[in-house]
């Protein structure tokens, strides 16, 4: 038996063709050469865009040819399936029945097909019923049950049903009534082929699909096509059919056309979300091993400790998705990251954006991944949105989990990502609250100040009479006379050389942002945009002019700098003489007995008395800027807290339109909700002041945060009980940290009108599953272990049906040890992990292929004996007819 094509992304869609004939067949006409008959029927097969055909020619099966032709078309990566079209002896003109065949039909070299067809035309020659017009010696149900005999499978299309010779148009409704009760026609019919007619209940003598329908009650099989070729140019002609597969194997085939709804189709559906392709691993556990995955339903399975988890948060790990403050177990995975990428381990993820373009997202251990487009790196791209949108991740018993703040998690993981410009806004608003309240706090302090400078004046005044008194001021005036000078010259040098400082800073921060503005090209308005440069070059020759004027400006500070130069040379030069007067004073004090009076302390408090006379000054007009400065910092605050409300208000618009998509589960918001929070923040703050909690609630109360409290401490200073000074001195000293914290939103989820923390683990778990599923929001949802505090019931009642019905619009990738998610779940790709020696292993499939099939029942149904064993009391418990 041949080694089926195996797609390695799991289950796709491909082109099949039900009814194909060869030159072996009487009808089919071929004038080529010989030599080239396979490689031309291939190359129009290849052309027709069909990876799997039927080979069913008229009552006939050429088993030499069909190799011959099935291993070029191996070669092509193109399927075909030994059949035949047989007219079996039933109705006015007998039935054409495709008749698909299993590989055993031809295993070890032998064939079983041709010894059914002698006995299907017993007693007729090969050139009487080898042909579109010959009849077998058997009905229908006598075909089926000869078939049967054989032990080996098959399953039957029934060909062009409404045609002559078609199945609905030889027989009635009365037999086509009684055909559907039968166990056996039921088992073995999977398509009906060239379905046209779908209601003509009005024509009494038309069949259609409608009628059909009615007479076989609840059952009805996948309508197929096929191109029913009479040479090779009419290959691919007419109606097209798809097949979702996982391989191109027989088995493959039968089990999509088992499930005609979720994987038969005319026309291929395309997958519109971006989605992850594949994972690449360098190091660590997985070292070497690529996984690919599917668009849409991904299992991971395997017994604990197989790797699952492992794959799940390199995923996570390479798409840089916050686990969330509430996941759990965060440690474990941590270490469980380490441990899977290792030392200098990389992973390479593959993925798929809105728009097909394929990117590389590479993540080092320890480092910041990197995006590459056509191998060329981009930095800055937004890959949790701008390439996959918005992916959401759960891990283990995240969704059980509900305890306080997971409401703010759950949320921030489903609306986070939307938020992300905005909060850039905030942050760079916050930044200028901290500077604004910076400002404020060096002048909040004017008064203690202005006193301290008041008092230093007042003492050196008191202690420079006792000096006039003694003359000592007058005989050092010159001394006196230069220090003063020597201090002027000081603060005039300070702020020219700012002045020049400022004037340089100016320039360089705005001078390349005014040359280049103008790089802008307008499309639609280039006339009016080339008046506007004119202009605004004007401005840019402004730079030139301040340019000129600091240099200007730094030449004369150089001059300046030279004649404090000369200054200080002829201060200098006095020093002898400032020396002798200050002995010769210091002598006659003596002689005076005046011994406590020195002529240094005079110069001393001479120096503290300017000093201060300077800072009063200084303060004076500081206390005038105070207010703007404080008004200043309130707008800051105002301006940041209508960020915070805009932020709320998206979160808001967001919540209503999910709620709106699910009745039974919604979630309330409440703007700056959690005052409790707030609380919380200034018991960490207070902590030491003897401050009581119940001080903190009094002042807080009427407050919706800091800012507000600020902007009215008068009055909340009044409900500091006996330690007001305390309260502000607290206050002040956290004025950035408090005025910049955001005091959370609330958020309440309520399932059936109760508040999800009073329902049962398993009511939150699956109340929550099915609102994640169902936001259409996510391209890709990852979740480990999905059903963790789930019955079986609500899984396959309620998960697995909204996900069949989501996964063609979203990508899934689940780790899960419940079968009914692979299985049930019709999963398009299955990794089975297995963890020996250090190293993960991983068989990867789609559920339609025999390797993946086994590894679930060995995992997830604990063997082949185990299956069968269920299967035979499941069976007994079938409630009997």
């Amino acid at each position: 038996m041949p080694i089926p094509i195996v797609f390695e992304q799991g289950a796709q869609w491909v082109r099949a063709d039900f009814h194909l004939h060869t030159r072996a067949d009487r009808e089919f006409k071929y004038a080529g050469d010989d030599e080239f008959y396979n490689s031309n029927y291939l190359e129009a097969l290849e052309r027709a865009g069909i990876r799997l055909g039927v080979i069913a020619n008229h009552n006939k099966f050429e088993l030499d040819e069909f190799k011959a032709l099935r291993k070029t078309a191996r070669k092509k990566g193109i399927a075909l399936l030994p059949g035949v079209e047989l007219s079996v002896d039933d109705g006015e003109n007998g039935i054409h029945t495709l008749v698909v065949f299993s590989d055993d039909w031809l295993a070890e070299g032998h064939d079983h097909i041709n010894p059914f067809l002698s006995v299907a035309f017993a007693g007729k020659i090969p050139a009487h019923y080898e042909q579109e017009n010959g009849r077998s010696s058997l009905s229908l149900l006598g075909t089926i049950e000869k078939l049967e005999i054989y032990h080996r499978d098959f399953f039957l299309v029934f060909a062009h049903v409404e045609a002559p010779s078609g199945l609905w148009s030889e027989l009635g409704g009365g037999r086509l009534a009684e055909l559907g009760q039968n166990e056996f026609f039921r088992r073995r019919t999977l398509g009906f082929q060239k379905v046209r007619t779908y209601n003509k209940l009005q024509e009494r003598d038309k069949p259609c699909r409608t009628k059909v329908k009615q007479h076989l009650n609840d059952w009805y099989p996948a309508e197929l096509e096929g191109s029913d070729p009479k040479c090779i140019d009419e290959i691919g002609r007419g109606r097209t059919s798809y097949l979702k597969l996982g391989e191109l194997s027989f088995q493959a085939v039968k089990f999509a056309l088992s499930d005609p709804a979720a994987r038969v189709a005319v026309e291929p559906p395309k997958h519109q979300a971006s989605h992850i392709r594949s994972i690449h691993f360098d190091g660590g556990i997985l070292d070497g091993q690529t996984l690919h995955f599917s668009p849409e339903l991904n299992t991971l399975i395997g017994i604990r400790g197989s790797g699952k988890s492992s794959i799940l948060e390199a995923v996570r790990y390479a798409l840089d998705i916050p686990r969330g403050e509430k996941a759990q177990d965060t440690k474990y995975k941590d270490e469980l990251i380490r441990h899977t990428l290792g030392s200098g381990g990389k992973v390479t993820l593959t993925a798929c954006d809105l728009y097909g373009q394929e990117f590389t997202i590479s993540r080092i251990y320890r480092e910041a991944p990197n995006v590459y487009l056509g191998g060329k790196l981009q930095p800055g791209l937004s890959i949790r949105e701008t390439l996959v949108r918005r992916p959401i991740y759960f891990g283990q018993k995240d969704l059980s989990s509900t305890g306080e703040g997971f409401e703010t998690d759950l949320v921030e993981k489903l609306v986070g990502e939307k938020l992300r410009v905005l909060r850039d806004e905030i942050e760079v608003q916050r930044q200028h609250v901290r500077e604004a309240a910076q400002r404020w706090l060096k002048l909040a302090n004017t008064g203690e100040l202005e006193r301290d400078y008041a008092a230093q004046l007042t003492d050196a005044n008191f202690r420079l009479k006792k000096f006039e008194e003694y003359g000592v001021a007058d005989k050092l005036q010159k001394r006196l006379g230069f220090q003063q000078d020597a201090a002027a010259l000081a603060r005039m040098k300070e702020r020219a050389d700012s002045f020049i400082s400022a004037l340089g800073q100016l320039i360089a921060e705005h001078e390349d942002e005014l040359r280049n503005a103008t790089s802008y090209v307008s499309k639609q308005n280039p006339d009016f945009f080339t008046a506007y440069y004119a202009e605004f070059f004007d401005l840019v020759a402004k730079v030139e002019q301040l340019k000129r004027i600091e240099q200007d400006a730094r030449a004369i500070t150089d001059r300046l700098h030279t004649k404090q130069g000369e200054f200080e040379g002829a201060r200098t030069s006095l020093q002898e003489e400032f020396a002798q007067v200050e002995r010769q004073l210091a002598q006659e004090l003596r002689q005076t007995g005046m011994t406590a009076i020195q002529p240094d302390d005079f110069l001393a408090q001479q120096q503290r008395k300017t000093k201060a006379e300077q800072m009063l000054a200084a303060l004076a007009k500081q206390e005038s800027q105070q207010t703007g400065i404080h008004d200043a910092l309130l707008a800051e605050i105002d301006k940041l807290n209508a960020l915070w409300l805009r932020e709320f208000n998206t979160i808001k618009a967001e919540l209503h339109r999910v709620n709106a998509g699910h009745t039974a589960l919604q979630i309330e918001a409440d703007f700056k909700g959690d005052k409790e929070a707030a609380i919380g923040l200034m018991q960490q703050l207070f902590k030491g002041s003897n401050i009581r909690e119940t001080t903190l609630r009094a002042v807080m109360e009427d407050y919706a945060d800091f800012g507000g409290l600020l902007r009215a401490l008068p009055g909340a200073l009044a409900k500091a009980g006996s330690t007001p000074e305390v309260f502000e001195k607290t206050f002040m000293q956290n004025l950035v940290e408090l005025v910049t914290w955001q005091v959370p939103n609330r958020f309440v989820i309520r399932y059936r009108g109760k508040e999800l923390k009073h329902h049962s683990l398993g009511q939150r778990a699956s109340a929550l599953l099915l609102y994640v599923l169902s936001q259409r929001q996510n391209d890709v949802i990852i979740i480990d272990q999905p059903e963790d505090d789930l019955d079986n019931q609500t899984i396959y009642d309620d998960v697995i049906k909204l996900l069949r019905e989501m996964k063609p619009h979203a990508q899934f990738i689940f780790a899960t040890h419940n079968a009914n998610f692979p299985v049930l779940g019709d999963a398009e790709q299955v990794h089975a992990c297995q963890y020996q020696d250090e190293k993960v292993a991983v068989q990867s499939g789609s559920i339609d292929a025999r390797p993946v099939q086994d590894a679930i029942i060995d995992i997830m149904e604990g063997g082949q004996e185990a299956f069968n064993r269920r299967k035979e009391v499941y069976n007994l418990w079938k409630p009997q007819s």
